[in-house]
């Protein structure tokens, strides 16, 4: 019986030496996980570093660029005007009021007046008039 309990307690004793020995090289492993983690951790916070100087530089040009944009959007929308004021400038006097209620609206519209010339002539209300009386027309 007593050799039965001294060889439980010396295999015992061989498992425990055999878990340390596990243990201590898992240790081994986790010291030199933590100096590579180290060096990562390192790498990434330089990397967010120069990401951050680039997301500034960006934002500074985006800056220039917004002003830059609302100069070139304000020079354009003076330059729309005047072209607008030397666009009514140069329209025909318009007639006389007793003769334009004279005139029939069939009449007027398909006279086809060109001396004005909208900046969109498909957005333009006679020409969408003219279209859909042609195509009310050709399905009759």
């Amino acid at each position: 019986m007593e050799i039965l309990a001294d060889i439980a307690i010396g295999s015992g004793a061989l498992l425990a030496a055999a878990y340390c020995l596990l243990l201590s090289r898992r240790l081994r492993a986790f010291t030199r996980l933590d100096g590579d983690v180290g060096r990562a951790i390192a790498v990434l916070s330089s990397q967010v570093d120069q990401l951050t100087r680039a997301l500034s530089a960006a934002e500074s040009g985006a800056a220039q660029r917004e002003s830059t944009l609302g100069q070139q959007i304000a020079a354009a929308e003076q330059a729309a005007r005047r072209l607008e004021l030397l666009m009514a400038a140069d329209r025909p006097k318009a007639a006389p009021a007793a003769q334009t209620s004279a005139v029939a609206p069939d009449s007027f519209w398909g006279q086809g007046d060109d001396t004005f010339e909208p900046l969109e002539r498909s957005r333009a209300p006679e020409h969408r008039l003219r279209t859909t009386r042609a195509r009310v027309g050709s399905r009759t």
